[in-house]
């Protein structure tokens, strides 16, 4: 069964407007990536769409093998970058 050709107009800036009907039927919404996959001769056989990824997303997927409290780990983190900037300072006035 064919479908309807649907079409999207690609600005100067290589951005591809896509028509909502399509935008629905994918499933994709605003800042969604796409994946354009080719056949040997270079045309477009099947657009994927490509889920966004946030932290939130992958939170538990790699397992410590300590547990670490989230605020204890960020306190430490700024405290170490803290004294990485101390000492940048310090050599800067050396210098």
């Amino acid at each position: 069964m064919a479908r309807q050709l649907l079409s999207g107009k690609l600005t100067s800036k290589g951005q591809l407007t896509i028509p909502v009907e399509l935008r629905t039927l994918l499933n994709i919404n605003e800042g969604d990536r796409l994946a354009f996959v080719l056949d040997e001769n270079e045309r477009i056989i099947e657009v994927q769409p490509k889920t966004k990824k946030s932290i939130r997303g992958v939170m538990g997927v790699l397992k410590s093998t300590t547990n670490v409290d989230a605020d204890e780990a960020i306190d430490l983190a700024r405290a170490e970058r803290a004294k990485e900037l101390k000492e940048k300072s310090m050599d800067l006035k050396d210098e």
